[in-house]
């Protein structure tokens, strides 16, 4: 078997089993439900943010290191973390512990982005783009199976939403030990420690220098060519835009799904919708990503940028939780559109293979910011309720779909000013 194929397997294997959460569906229920005693305003204002602020906070900092750490490292704390948060949410029940499970839920989500940029640092250039393909469709797999899996369980009552946390945490123990049998990286992208370990062997004071000395110029290196790599890329005005799109595209994306639950709770209190028929949303969504991976292309920032706002305003303003879902779906397979789109035109930019995942993590450092300020300004300080929160997502995407509008029109009216002049000559 080829080493890319091997290597391909057994990333997809741990990307399926960390996507099983069957217990996501169903989270704000679990938490709201008789295994705690918190109310749903301190699940609005004090545990959903303290996941936001540590993902943002954790990922800047495994961003760092996991080029240093040579990936694999961080992978096992990916799935070592998934563990934690499951175990905590099961055998505790303080408002405390809560708030440690979403600090873990942070780093969870945070060394995601090792398992992302992975392929970066082992595969060869020239299988990407199948990769990244196929890494993608695993961790959708696992999606459909939660979100399957989950509504079967709880419509027929063979489960009920603590239990489904089991199921989770059993996915995140094998999708860790999975995680062992990835191939080493035997040196990072920027920091070349394959050099430096060969001295560490070495037994006297002055070769322990030279170690010392080498990891220092090697820090130094690896923090210069970073700076260059990036100030490359985003000199260009056109990896510079799409960066932008990637960036606002994941921050309303986040903030609108790490919240809807409330959304639906609310609007199904008010319109007396029955609980237990109302998930079969999970499904359309998968189903709808799944299709969006393939006919990504065929998208317009602009306008898809738009209709993801028209959705989130119609899943708001209308008083059935079933046409919420509908807006949820359509936000969601639009936001695959966009976002995958964006992907592929910044890759396009980009001349440097190492370039690839470098800027894929500074463009999510930035998208987790974006979501982070949204929950300060949104949640914490105006205190907005629930369906005016979404009110402003919505207004937001419209906003952004303007400004990408309007910077599309004055580009084009440069280039025929630049033709017209061109062409007197």
């Amino acid at each position: 078997m080829k080493e890319w194929i091997k290597i391909t397997l057994i990333l997809c294997a741990f990307g399926t089993l960390r996507e099983i959460r069957p217990s996501e569906p169903f989270v704000t229920e679990f938490l709201l439900g008789e295994w705690r005693n918190i109310t749903e305003n301190q699940l609005n204002q004090e545990v959903y943010p303290v996941g936001t602020y540590s993902y943002l906070a954790q990922l800047v900092v495994i961003f760092l290191i996991t080029d240093f750490l040579r990936f694999k490292p961080v992978i096992i704390i990916s799935g070592l973390s998934g563990i934690s948060v499951y175990a905590v949410l099961l055998w505790t029940e303080s408002l405390q512990w809560l708030q440690v499970s979403q600090f873990l839920y942070g780093m969870y989500m945070a060394t995601e982005v090792a398992y992302l940029t992975y392929i970066y640092a082992k595969v060869d250039s020239a299988k990407y783009a199948a990769v990244s393909s196929y890494t993608r469709v695993a961790a959708l797999t696992g999606r459909f199976l939660s979100g399957l899996s989950s509504q079967l369980l709880v419509h027929y009552e063979l489960m009920d939403y603590r239990d489904l946390n089991y199921i989770t945490f059993t996915a995140q123990i094998l999708a860790s030990f999975w995680a062992l049998w990835l191939p080493s990286v035997p040196y990072g992208i920027y920091f070349q420690l394959n050099a430096v370990t060969d001295v560490v062997h070495k037994n006297t004071p002055d070769d322990i220098n030279i170690d010392k000395r080498s990891l220092s110029a090697n820090m130094r290196e690896a923090s210069s060519l970073i700076a260059r790599h990036a100030r490359a890329a985003y000199s260009r005005r056109s990896v510079l835009a799409w960066s932008a799109l990637y960036a606002a595209a994941l921050a309303l994306f986040v903030q609108a799904q790490t919240y809807v639950q409330l959304l639906w709770k609310h609007i199904q209190e008010e319109s007396h919708t029955p609980v237990s028929h109302t998930k079969y949303y999970i499904l359309l969504i998968v189903v709808g990503a799944l299709l969006a991976s393939y006919f990504a292309r065929a998208a317009l920032p602009a306008p898809a940028l738009a209709l993801q706002g028209a959705a989130v305003f119609v899943a708001t303003h209308v008083p059935n939780v079933f046409v919420s879902y509908a807006g949820y779906i359509v936000m969601g397979m639009l936001y695959h559109f966009t976002i995958t789109m964006a992907s592929a035109k910044i890759a396009s930019q980009l001349s440097n293979e190492s370039c690839f995942g470098l800027i894929f993590g500074i463009n999510t450092l930035l998208g987790t910011g974006l979501q982070s300020l949204l929950t300060a300004v949104l949640i914490q300080s105006l205190r907005l309720p629930i369906t005016s929160q979404y009110y402003a997502i919505s207004a937001l995407y419209i906003l952004a779909a303007s400004t990408w509008l309007f910077g599309w029109l004055l580009t084009n009216v440069k280039q025929k000013k630049t033709i017209n002049i061109n062409n007197q000559y």
